[in-house]
């Protein structure tokens, strides 16, 4: 392994790990095109990979949530159990179609994605709900409607090879979750369902262990300097650009430049 692949390892880590804690987007939709285009890694390998890192990565984050009161139990285990039980079937899925299609869907998925990062960064424009922590909160919905919809999220969320929030967080919106609230719960889920996905995608031989390691260690250390970053700059606007980069990114991967 020659230095440039050193450095490609470090940049694969570096960059999707600074933004995605600096702009609070999901550094998954860099992270695949990258380690496709610049290690050689097939999309499913590329797919493992990331499920793990994420699922390592996103363990530093869960505690804080934790300590500041903003993950629902009650609400995150029921959409733990039926977003598991949906990423099975899509990592499933994902092993059993070809990948030339399964690029098209991930190229797809992440115009989506991109639209609608651009579309919310503009709305909102970098303005901060108010905190809300479970203290403060009766109840949520925990019943079948999060089931339902979590499970229909872990199918999008294997077949893609997200990490899984940028599904998670609409559901969570819509079932009347606030935002930080939304935010702790869907981060601790991610830690398990991610797990298991990766885990499948393992069982078929496409995991790639030094990856997993390099990356993540370089991740967990740039997402530090992201999170720093965003006490000192208003990244709205930097958001609704990457969300255009992605959207491009998604074309690109969906007819096979990358």
């Amino acid at each position: 392994m020659d230095a440039l692949h050193l450095f490609y390892v470090f940049i694969i880590g570096a960059i999707p790990g600074f933004l995605a804690t600096w702009l609070g987007i999901g550094g998954c939709f860099l992270r695949i095109p990258m380690m496709m285009a610049l290690l050689g890694l097939p999309i499913k390998s590329a797919y493992a990979v990331n499920m793990a890192v994420i699922s390592l990565t996103t363990i530093p984050g869960v505690i804080s949530h934790y300590k500041m009161r903003h993950v629902y139990n009650k609400g995150m285990i029921v959409a733990t159990i039926g977003a598991t039980v949906g990423v099975l079937i899509g990592t499933q899925l994902a092993v059993i179609v070809p990948s030339a299609t399964l690029k098209k869907i991930f190229g797809i998925a992440c115009v989506g994605v991109g639209i609608y990062m651009t579309y919310k960064a503009i709305k909102t424009k970098g303005k901060v709900p108010p905190r809300v922590t479970v203290d403060e909160i009766e109840k949520l919905e925990y019943g079948g409607k999060l089931i339902s919809l979590m499970f229909l999220a872990g199918v999008a969320t294997g077949l893609c090879g997200f990490g899984g929030g940028i599904y998670y967080m609409p559901v969570y919106n819509a079932l009347g979750y606030p935002m930080h609230i939304a935010i702790g719960s869907s981060s601790t889920q991610m830690i398990f369902v991610a797990g298991i996905g990766a885990a499948n995608l393992a069982l078929h031989g496409f995991m790639r262990w030094f990856y997993v390691a390099a990356i993540g260690i370089v991740t967990l250390i740039f997402s530090w300097f992201g999170a720093r970053a965003t006490k000192t700059m208003k990244a709205w606007i930097l958001t609704a650009i990457f969300g255009i980069l992605i959207g491009i990114i998604g074309v690109s991967v969906a007819i096979g430049l990358i």
